[in-house]
């Protein structure tokens, strides 16, 4: 088989993976699921979603009721304010009906593929979280300055339905990161390949730390 022709059938097959994907999740709307969540991945060669809010988009045409979410969007791998007009427009697309997962990452081929140390994937993280709650939350042009990122007056367009903006949900799983989410307010996904055992005990930690600071009910 030709390179050319091969290229054509790796095509034919994301494209029918990506029209299964939409027609499952239009299924599970009609039988009343609540929420799904598209994952994010890259370099793997296997018709994985490597840009899940242009999906998200497309499902929002395709969809009334079913909450959209991304579960999750890899944030050391974005700019933070083009993710946050992303994340605003699915929001508003959508009429409020979006979820925004987002992680740390954890596979070290997608960061080497993407040339960002996955060492630095916590510090990125948090630094383009802060930037990025300010940008979904902020009426107004404002600035931001830090060792990585540098904007001055901008503001994100269009404004998100749900306020001050979007929930927020963290893939986490070590006890740092649990109690990360639970101080952040956000809310929870669990590793799907955790033992049951595992989750609960992740779960406990969470609830213990959203209890001890003071912040939620």
């Amino acid at each position: 088989m030709a390179a050319s022709e091969r290229l054509l059938l790796e095509q034919s097959e994301d494209s029918h993976s990506y029209g299964a994907i939409i027609d499952a999740i239009v299924e599970a709307e009609t039988l009343g699921f609540h929420s799904i969540f598209l994952a994010e991945h890259h370099f793997t060669g296997e018709a994985q979603v490597s840009a899940s809010m242009n999906l998200l988009a497309c499902l929002v045409a395709e969809t009334s009721t079913i909450r959209l979410g991304t579960g999750v969007i890899v944030i050391p791998w974005h700019n933070p304010v083009l993710l946050a007009g992303q994340a605003t427009t699915v929001d508003v697309l959508s009429n409020g009906r979006f979820y925004f997962g987002v992680g740390k990452g954890y596979r070290p081929r997608e960061f080497e593929g993407f040339c960002i140390p996955i060492q630095k994937s916590t510090a990125r993280f948090e630094e383009s979280m802060t930037l990025i709650k300010k940008s979904l939350s902020s009426n107004e042009q404002f600035s931001f300055h830090s060792n990585r990122w540098n904007f001055e007056d901008v503001v994100v367009e269009p404004p998100p339905v749900q306020k001050p903006h979007p929930p927020i949900w963290l893939a986490a799983g070590r006890p740092d990161s649990l109690r990360y989410a639970a101080n952040s307010g956000y809310s929870l996904l669990l590793d799907q390949f955790a033992t049951f055992d595992v989750t609960l005990e992740r779960f406990a930690i969470y609830r213990e730390a959203i209890k001890a600071s003071g912040k939620f009910k």
